[in-house]
């Protein structure tokens, strides 16, 4: 196997990291643990690449065994373990290795990334989940300085992830923002889905079909509501309230597609445009009308 080869493996392997790590931060609820310690091995990946792209002896450990350097020197047939055994140098390493060959930006926060997954890893010891955010933060940031060094693209390496770890770094992004946006994204990915291969008759029906009832909710009123990521329709589930001028409101507490699964809670319903509105039993007479006999 070839620079190349090896140098494409370990970001790819970075990749499948890096996304089951995002994955995890969005998920309800967040395994955040899970997520800081992925996004540390997938930075020791593109780190690892990055070295092999200048040249494949940079991944040898401090002290190599004479395994180690032959299958780094490319006779990987004269070592019974073959590559499976190689020992390499360790993520710490590896970024000071780049560092001195003026590669990458390292944000402050990325050591404390590569602590808190050896904490969880050998005690299962993680962060505090108030740290989670810079940590990924941290990873991504990392991840992206490297990615031209070794002929990627960050739009390719986060492909359906890349607008989640764009507001991830944004500061001005809220917790609930994001993941509001997390869930709208996979909500038309499952429209996309479902539906690509369809016809516009097809494509029709199914939507009447799946859209004709709510999803299931403990509150008994429902609305109905286009969805805010397929369009289709859909119902917003909550309680009604006397007004203060006999009128009744509808405050919504839940949103359900059937035909794309997003479900949005109360906090997130605003964020969404969905919000009380006044429900009327009867239609308003304007008291200016008047008959035209004419």
């Amino acid at each position: 196997m070839n620079q190349e080869e090896i140098r494409d493996d370990l970001v790819r392997s970075a990749q499948r990291w890096a996304h089951t790590a995002i994955d995890a931060y969005l998920e309800e609820p967040a395994d955040q643990d899970f997520a800081v310690h992925h996004m540390a091995v997938a930075v020791e990946h593109v780190a690892k690449a990055c070295l092999v792209s200048v040249s494949i002896t940079l991944l040898a450990n401090p002290k190599p065994s004479l395994q180690d350097l032959l299958v780094l020197g490319g006779q990987e047939d004269k070592v019974e373990t073959g590559r499976a055994g190689l020992r390499t140098v360790g993520g710490a390493e590896a970024v000071t290795r780049l560092a001195q060959l003026g590669k990458g930006q390292v944000p402050a926060q990325l050591g404390a990334l590569r602590d808190a997954r050896n904490g969880i890893t050998h005690m299962g010891w993680g962060r505090p989940s108030s740290e989670c955010r810079e940590l990924l933060t941290a990873g991504v940031k990392y991840i992206d300085s490297l990615l031209p060094d070794v002929a990627k693209e960050p739009d390719w390496f986060w492909a359906g992830h890349h607008e989640a770890c764009r507001s991830l770094v944004e500061e001005t992004t809220s917790e609930l923002k994001l993941r509001y946006e997390a869930k709208v994204r996979r909500a038309k990915e499952t429209y996309r889905s479902r539906t690509v291969d369809m016809s516009s008759s097809e494509k029709a029906a199914v939507v009447a079909s799946l859209s004709a009832a709510p999803m299931p909710s403990r509150w008994a009123l429902h609305l109905p509501t286009p969805c805010p990521a397929c369009g289709s329709p859909a119902f917003t589930s909550g309680r009604d309230k006397d007004g203060d001028y006999g009128d009744i409101w509808f405050f919504p507490r839940h949103f359900g597609c059937r035909v794309c699964d997003l479900a949005l809670t109360v906090w997130e319903l605003e964020l969404a445009g969905i919000r009380a509105q006044a429900m009327r039993t009867e239609e308003e007479v304007d008291p200016d009308w008047e008959p035209d006999f004419d």
